[in-house]
C-alpha cells in the first residue's frame, strides 16, 4: 500500500491525522521497547490520532472530560483494528499497539509503559512533538488528541518529522500551574500525578479528576487558536 491509501482509508474510518515512520528511526528505543520486541518483521510504523474536543476540557465538572477521554479512545481503537485488517487485505501483516493494556509498570514509581510508545510512535511519523508537559502536541490541534499505531511489514513513504517547537514561549504555564509539581523537563512524574489527577469517585468508579496541563497550554487546541 502507498502511504496515500494508507492516509486515504485512515480518513475515511474517521481518522483526524495519519503519518508513516520508517523503522529506522526507532533505534535508540529503550531495551523491550522496540516495534521489533513486538512484532519483528516491522518495517514501517503508521501513527493514527483522533481529537478530543475542547469544551469538556473548559467545563468547570471534569466528568464530561473524562467521558470524551474514554468515547475517543474506543473510536481511536476501532479506527486502529478497521486499518489493521485494510492493510492485510492488501496483503500485508498489520499489528495493533493499544495504549491500554500494557506490561511494565514501577510499583514504587506508580509508572507504567506501553508495548511500544504511542507519542514516540507519533513524533517520528511527524504528527508533531513532545511539549513541556509530556504529551504529543500537534500544530492543527494541540494537545488534545489521542493516539494509537499499526507495525506493519509494508513500506509506505515515511513523513518528515517534525521539528518545530511550540514550547518556546508559553512561560512554563504546565510546569507552573500543575497542583502537584509533577512536571519537570519534559517528564511527568507519575508517582506524584496519578493519585491527584486518577481516582475513585464515591460511587467507585475510576475517573479523572484533573486535566490542567492540557487545560492551560497557549497551544492546546493548535497553534495560534486561543
Amino acid at each position: 500500500m502507498t502511504s496515500a491509501e494508507i492516509k486515504k482509508r485512515a480518513e475515511d474510518l474517521g481518522a483526524n491525522l495519519c503519518g508513516i515512520a520508517s523503522i529506522d528511526r526507532f533505534k535508540d528505543s529503550p531495551a523491550g521497547f522496540h516495534p521489533h520486541d513486538v512484532f519483528k518483521k516491522t518495517k514501517s510504523v503508521i501513527s493514527i490520532a483522533c481529537r478530543i474536543p475542547e469544551g469538556p476540557v473548559e467545563a468547570e465538572n471534569l466528568i464530561p472530560y473524562f467521558v470524551s477521554e474514554e468515547i475517543v479512545t474506543t473510536k481511536l481503537n476501532s479506527i486502529v483494528f478497521d486499518l489493521s485488517m485494510v492493510i492485510e487485505d492488501s496483503g500485508y501483516a498489520a499489528v495493533i499497539v493499544p495504549s491500554f493494556p500494557y506490561d511494565y509498570w514501577d510499583e514504587d514509581q506508580m509508572e507504567g509503559k506501553g508495548i511500544v510508545s504511542l507519542k514516540h510512535i507519533a513524533y517520528y511519523a511527524g504528527l508533531g512533538y513532545i511539549g513541556r508537559n509530556s504529551l504529543l502536541c500537534n500544530k492543527k490541534y494541540g494537545n488534545l488528541i489521542k493516539l494509537g499505531a499499526i507495525l506493519t511489514d509494508a513500506e509506505p513513504e515515511p513523513d518528515e518529522i517534525y521539528t518545530d517547537d511550540m514550547c518556546e514561549s508559553c512561560g512554563n504555564l504546565c510546569e507552573i500551574s500543575c497542583p502537584v509539581n509533577a512536571i519537570a523537563d519534559k517528564h511527568v512524574s507519575q508517582k506524584k500525578c496519578r493519585p491527584y489527577s486518577e481516582v475513585k469517585n464515591k460511587r467507585g468508579a475510576d475517573i479523572y479528576t484533573c486535566n490542567i496541563c492540557r487545560k492551560v497550554c497557549p497551544n492546546r487546541n493548535g497553534i495560534g487558536k486561543i
